[in-house]
């Protein structure tokens, strides 16, 4: 009787694991050097509301309009106040990437300026207890200006497991002076709960996932001379709700749902998800995608392989330090002796008559 029972609960548990709820730690989060291919898609009817414990969701018939390819790029690829600010003597302000991002209107407003504003960039912090937003840089006149967050908001606080509910909230001043006088204050509340677990089918596949919901509220106000005397206008409030996907090791959301919240009614703005190339990136060359940098890690020799011709090969530190650099004359392929180089993360920039391809590459 006794073997019986305890057989049927390791049965009972064999059954349950296969079913297990998954967690989110730091390594499903991508790092520094990172890529991740995204699709989008206009409004649908799409069920994004329904979840639970041991759900499922099926997207299987979304369809992209376009595909671009999100970069995470090192924080050693800035200007020197972009690393002094956000670099790694910078404490609790020291990056780890950047991205691109429209979260701050700031360089809409280039065409009322006598400068050029452009390339508004987000800074993140990765640890093992959080996911940060850090501040934001913007180009102005090609130079980068860093504005760090007073009040550095969490969007994930780790690890991510069912039932989690966090609240943060992110505060940034943007002063443009000397050099135009505008001024941006962003005030944001972050609502964020782990609101379902179990198994998603978008276009890439089947998995086992969490659903995360972040409610956000924001606030913000603009500094302007250029229409009259100088007032301050506050923009009309922000309320949003973002739904997300997440798997364990795809660096991002498998799914990303965001919806404007107006008198009660939520309106789908954006439908985000990984995808497999399907030849719409806009801008993109899709040959510098195949690029390889092998075998990873390594310790005395590596290999580059790409379609096409690569001129140059320059290691850069995690500071963002030339570490190496090695010439060739249009080839696609070879071997590079790396056996100088310290044991460590480096970025493998391949420079091609058509742009420069990053690869990261550990080094025994």
């Amino acid at each position: 009787m006794l073997k019986s029972l305890l057989s049927l609960c390791f049965f009972s548990f064999l059954v349950l694991d296969g079913q297990a709820q998954i967690s989110l730690a730091v390594s499903d989060f991508a790092n520094a050097g990172d890529t991740v291919r995204l699709s989008q898609m206009q409004t649908s009817n799409l069920d994004f509301s329904s979840t639970g414990a041991n759900y499922t969701w099926d997207f299987s018939s979304l369809t992209a309009n376009t595909q671009s390819l999100k970069d995470y790029t090192p924080i050693g690829f800035g200007s020197f106040l972009i690393l002094a600010t956000y670099g790694p003597f910078a404490g609790s302000y020291s990056a780890t990437y950047f991205n691109l991002t429209t979260e701050l209107p700031i360089d809409q407003l280039s065409a009322f300026l006598p400068i050029q504003i452009s390339d508004l960039s987000q800074y993140t912090k990765r640890s093992n207890s959080a996911i940060t937003s850090i501040g934001y840089s913007i180009n102005v006149q090609g130079q980068g200006v860093p504005f760090k967050s007073d009040t550095i908001e969490t969007r994930y606080s780790l690890p991510l497991t069912f039932g989690d509910v966090h609240d943060s909230r992110g505060y940034t001043y943007v002063d443009l002076n000397p050099a135009a006088d505008i001024k941006y204050i962003q005030h944001r509340q972050r609502h964020t709960e782990v609101d379902g677990w179990g198994t998603v089918t978008t276009p890439l596949g089947t998995f086992p996932a969490l659903r995360v919901r972040h409610d956000i509220n924001e606030i913000d106000s603009i500094y302007q001379t250029f229409f009259g005397t100088g007032s301050w206008i506050g923009t009309p409030p922000i309320e949003r709700t973002e739904y997300e996907w997440w798997t364990n090791g795809k660096e991002e959301y498998l799914l990303k749902v965001v919806v404007s919240n107006f008198n009660g009614n939520q309106n789908i703005s954006s439908i985000e998800y990984q995808e497999q190339y399907l030849g719409l990136d806009a801008g993109i060359d899709e040959l510098s995608l195949n690029a390889l940098v092998y075998p990873n890690p390594t310790e005395d020799l590596c290999f580059f392989e790409t379609h096409l011709a690569v001129d140059e090969v320059e290691f850069y530190n995690q500071m963002g330090e030339l570490s190496m650099k090695t010439s060739f004359n249009g080839v696609q392929s070879a071997y590079i002796d790396i056996q100088n180089l310290k044991p460590g993360v480096y970025f493998c920039h391949l420079h091609t008559n058509k742009g420069t391809i990053v690869r990261k590459l550990t080094k025994l």
